[in-house]
């Protein structure tokens, strides 16, 4: 067996090595699981490492090492999965090679939140739960440069090192409290909404945060801005982040409508770093939607046309605050009870019935199930 080990961990960047792990793994039924990606660094994500803990043995597989991890990933999906934040990983590893885990998950991020946890952080939990201190060093490494450091290595193994002691004793106290039940369905969702793949295509994902109060005609500039700056990540291989950001969109939007006429240099001072053919497709793509007709610009959003009349401002208020009491009285976070949408789509539909509110709302049957006293106080006679 020719695996590479490390401090306190084994690096898997073989066949001969993974296979041995695929063996190692037959034998166990729930495994700590993390990833890093290069979300960060790359427009192109990928998973770059995968870690693993389970039988006080730590693991980390190289998917960039050329593997055929197939075999491996299939033992994988048949085991309980320890995760923090399990989303961003499933997410990524459906993404990366169609991955769905077959076993129940448990999220320890999401049991501190049914907890009511003030800190949820992998970081909090390892020291409070194992009296572990975890480095952040490689938190905003490029994983997809190779080699890796011993440092970097380290920090991707800390990962996994402390999520089964985390969850066992999380699952104790979940128990203790009767939520065991809130956090299974928590993780089943989490899992769901993780694993669907293409789940954003269809959609405008050019609307980016702030863009439902622009008009039609700001709208058509935000749209062909987002799709300059969408190419030239494409092509740059860089998130789209790094080519501009969310807010200088927007502002860059607002001071066109201030300067129709105005050159883009100097402009706005963050567009100093655009340079060369990068600015002459950026000019391009303002000129596009100066000359687009007013019948191909984008529309602005509904604001809840198809669902008849908006609730009762006051209605939603009260709801909230009630919501908030019985989330205090759990000592758990208010929002993570019921969000201001869930509230407002209840006071919109006003439903009386877990099932309903459920339906109406996009809460699980936990959360609904809680706040159905709140609803009948403050939404007497909902049907």
């Amino acid at each position: 067996m020719n695996l590479k080990t490390g401090p306190g961990h084994t690096y898997v960047d073989d066949q001969e090595g993974l296979e041995c792990l695929v063996e190692a793994l037959r034998g166990v039924g729930r495994v700590g699981l993390d990833t890093e990606a290069d979300s960060l660094h790359h427009y192109f994500e990928k998973v770059c490492l995968i870690q693993l803990s389970f039988s006080g043995a730590h693991y980390i597989v190289d998917p960039l090492a050329g593997l055929l991890p197939e075999t491996f990933l299939e033992e994988l999906s048949k085991k309980e999965l320890i995760l923090q934040g399990a989303d961003y990983d499933l997410r990524m590893l459906q993404k990366s090679f169609g991955f769905r885990p077959k076993a129940p998950v448990f999220d320890t991020m999401l049991a501190a939140q049914v907890l009511g946890e003030e800190k949820i952080g992998l970081g909090a939990l390892a020291e409070k739960f194992c009296g572990a201190i975890l480095s952040h060093a490689g938190q905003k490494s490029d994983w997809s440069r190779r080699p890796l450091s011993a440092g970097q290595l380290l920090y991707a193994s800390d990962d996994t090192k402390y999520l089964e002691a985390i969850a066992d004793a999380q699952a104790a106290r979940l128990r203790e409290l009767g939520r065991t039940d809130w956090h299974r369905e928590c993780c089943e969702r989490a899992v769901e909404i993780a694993c669907l793949p293409g789940r954003n295509e269809g959609k405008e994902t050019w609307r980016i945060k702030g863009s439902s109060k622009l008009d039609p005609k700001a709208l058509v500039l935000l749209r062909e801005l987002w799709k300059w700056r969408d190419d030239a990540a494409q092509r740059r291989d860089r998130p789209p982040f790094m080519i501009m950001r969310n807010e200088d969109l927007l502002e860059l939007v607002a001071w066109r409508a201030k300067e129709p006429h105005a050159p883009l240099s100097p402009g706005p001072a963050f567009l100093k770093r655009i340079t060369g053919e990068n600015l002459e497709r950026l000019e391009a793509a303002v000129r596009a939607a100066r000359d687009l007709p007013p019948v191909e610009w984008p529309a602005a959003p509904e604001r809840g046309r198809s669902q008849g009349p908006g609730p009762s401002q006051e209605k939603v208020e009260a709801l909230l605050a009630a919501c908030k009491k019985i989330a205090a009285e759990l000592r758990i976070d208010p929002s993570f009870l019921a969000s201001r949408a869930a509230v407002t789509a209840v006071v919109r539909h006003r439903p009386r019935s877990v099932e309903k509110i459920m339906e109406a709302s996009g809460m699980m049957r936990w959360q609904a199930a809680l706040i159905v006293p709140a609803v009948e106080a403050v939404l007497p006679g909902a049907s």
